[in-house]
């Protein structure tokens, strides 16, 4: 039998999603860095991604006024940044020096990428679409890298131990299955 579910939390019906972490940065350099979600591919030719950000919210801020952002993939063994970095505003909040990350140049955008993250999507974005209070940036993927060791034949390894995101403090990992 199946039950109800209140229509506002319904998009949890399409969780664990693969949670990541997105750096942004201000025109002077400042950082900011926030957990998401709520992010897709959309395409491979060009290769592009969609995110979906608060109106109001300090990420959102910092990529309009810069077009651009790195998106990091933590391993589980990230948790505990991923979820202050989720928690916490960077209008308020010095995240950078909060989380203890290791941050270094990107490839080809000025917002940096997290060293002790697995792989990285460097993004400039394309466009923007205003929903309600959200803005869904569509953004095309310019670099990408991950660790070797852990991504062969395209796909991550079993010892990547990619987050997922399942709702409030839950979070898990994925186990592989052949079809």
């Amino acid at each position: 039998m199946k039950t109800e579910i209140d229509l506002a939390e319904s998009y949890r019906l399409l969780h664990p999603r693969p949670v990541v972490l997105i750096c942004s940065a201000d025109r002077s350099g400042k950082v900011n860095v926030m957990a998401c979600s709520w992010i897709t591919p959309i395409s491979d030719d060009p290769p592009l991604i969609a995110i979906s950000l608060w109106l109001k919210g300090y990420t959102h801020k910092l990529i309009d006024e810069t077009g651009e952002f790195t998106v990091n993939i933590p391993s589980v063994n990230l948790l505990k940044q991923v979820w202050i970095a989720g928690t916490k505003s960077g209008g308020k909040t010095d995240k950078v020096k909060l989380l203890n990350l290791t941050f270094t140049q990107a490839k080809a955008v000025k917002p940096p990428v997290i060293e002790n993250c697995i792989g990285v999507l460097e993004c400039k974005v394309k466009n923007k679409i205003t929903i309600n209070e959200q803005a869904l940036y569509i953004a095309e993927v310019v670099k990408a890298y991950a660790e070797e060791e852990l991504f062969k034949d395209k796909v991550w390894s079993m010892k990547a131990n990619i987050l997922h995101h399942a709702g409030g403090r839950i979070f898990t990992t994925i186990k592989y299955i052949k079809a």
